[in-house]
């Protein structure tokens, strides 16, 4: 079984070095030439440790067969390893010299948080503020699943690697072989980007601002090259475009197949979209109302804008900011704190609780009232007229009540070593297990997380990576019972 994972870490390890390729060359082009030798190293770093563990330490697994439960470990360990590669060359070149701030961004990149400790993030050389944007882009969709994409025979049933970092309760295959599922999601992925490039390019961006912007966007990252994120570039037009493609990236993506081959009604019959979209526009339009009646806006195209876009950028996890949302009324910061809970739509990038577990989770309740109310009732919970197991439903309510028991112990333990308020930690977990980016207070939209202790910046580190992995991925590696299931 070990030699099965290490081989399989080992292929990781080479998508790693190669995604470094990129930055590498904007270095060159640019003439950074601190960077060309961080990534260079770091390269190097990672192609050995590749050839290293798939040659021979992970040789001759052909007899080997892995446990569904092995999947758990293996992503687990291989975002782990991801984020402490990528932070090498952050290390190497001196833009983050500390090891466990430098490992928080990683996290918090592959993660796409959008969380940061960088006090002058301009004054990144533009390879690094393109790394930061890149590992976004490519745990937006999942790093396993771009893997399973890339190199199909894993020798291990993809989809049970895949499903355990998928954000969302599952995880859709849309063809006979997940691989080509794989394919299909990131080719569509790919292509979505494409065009938020282009229409940022009409917008006025130069390219290399563009092409960072829009592997944070679709991605749901967050990570802004500009230390007042998008406000940077005083647009409607660019404001707007990425409030929509925030959105799209917050949709589940499996629908957009569904419309593709001519179900459209059926994509649009979606409740947990009628949700999404429900809760974009109720949203959208009360803090509207609040800011040009409490918040001082005289512009209501301006009220709506702002609102839009800190809505969709909250409930999309993306964490981009066009104005500081921490001087507005409580009653708009309320339900932003609401819409980080919810977050967006499952199978999609973005992060939070998923709306198909919190509509679930209210049917179950609704259903609990109707049948205290009238004793021989039998009422199902069906989701989009299918009926809901009740296994199903126990793991979308045992997940929420770990999120909730997540949350409250990582406020403490952070609590344990912060001199900030409660307001401050609160959020800053909040943000982090959501993948959202900023939260309220000392850590807003125009503040950062470099106040905190290494103790402090390692736990949220770890809590961004539990919340990407779906929380019971990660969590189920403290089981005695999953590790005595491999020593006998």
């Amino acid at each position: 079984m070990y030699k099965r994972v290490i081989n399989i870490i080992g292929k990781l390890q080479f998508i790693i070095g190669g995604s470094m390729m990129l930055p590498l060359f904007v270095a060159v082009i640019y003439k950074e030439y601190s960077s060309v030798v961080a990534f260079t190293i770091a390269c190097a770093i990672c192609f050995g440790l590749g050839i290293i563990t798939t040659s021979i330490l992970g040789r001759d697994v052909s007899a080997e067969t892995l446990r569904y439960t092995d999947s758990y470990f293996i992503v687990s360990f291989a975002w782990i390893m991801s984020s402490v590669l990528a932070a090498i060359p952050f290390v190497i070149q001196g833009s983050i010299p500390n090891v466990v701030d430098a490992f928080f961004e990683m996290c918090s990149g592959f993660s796409t948080t959008g969380a940061t400790i960088l006090t002058d993030v301009e004054a990144l050389p533009k390879s690094m503020l393109l790394w930061r944007s890149e590992t976004q882009w490519l745990g937006g969709m999942g790093i396993i699943v771009l893997m399973v994409a890339l190199v199909p025979n894993l020798g291990v049933k993809a989809q049970n690697v895949a499903s355990a970092e998928t954000p969302g309760p599952t995880v859709t295959k849309l063809t006979s072989r997940f691989s080509d599922t794989a394919r299909s999601l990131y080719i569509a992925y790919v292509i979505l980007t494409v065009i938020l490039i282009v229409l940022l390019l009409f917008g006025g961006m130069n390219m290399f601002d563009a092409v960072a912007h829009s592997f944070s966007t679709m991605a749901t990252g967050g990570f802004g090259i500009y230390s007042d994120s998008v406000a940077h570039f005083h647009s409607y037009y660019i404001t707007w475009v990425i409030t929509i493609f925030m959105i799209i990236a917050g949709t589940n993506f499996n629908l957009f197949f569904t419309m593709i081959f001519d179900k459209i009604k059926t994509a649009l019959a979606d409740e947990e979209l009628r949700l999404y979209a429900a809760i974009l526009v109720i949203s959208t339009s009360l803090i509207s109302i609040s800011l040009l009646f409490q918040g001082g806006y005289k512009n209501t195209f301006k009220a709506v804008t702002d609102a839009a876009f800190q809505v969709a950028t909250m409930i999309s996890t993306t964490g981009y900011a066009t104005t500081d949302f921490n001087l507005w009324p409580a009653f708009c910061k309320m339900i932003l704190i609401l819409v980080m809970f919810t977050g967006a739509m499952s199978s999609s990038t973005a992060g939070g609780i998923k709306i198909i577990r919190v509509l679930s989770v209210f049917k179950m309740f609704k259903r609990e009232v109707r049948v205290r109310l009238h004793d021989n009732i039998i009422d199902d919970v069906k989701y989009n007229g299918t009926k809901i197991s009740g296994e199903v439903m126990m793991y979308m309510l045992s997940f929420v009540i770990t999120f909730l028991i997540t949350l409250s112990i990582g406020t403490m333990l952070v609590s344990l070593r912060s001199n900030a308020d409660l307001v401050t930690d609160f959020t800053a977990v909040l943000s982090c297990i959501s993948n959202v980016g900023p939260g309220l207070a000392q850590v807003g939209p125009i503040e950062n997380f470099h106040f905190y202790s290494d103790f402090a910046t390692f736990v949220l580190a770890l809590i961004m990576i539990i919340g990407r992995l779906e929380l019971s991925t990660f969590l189920i590696m403290f089981s005695r019972h999953y590790w005595n299931r491999h020593i006998v």
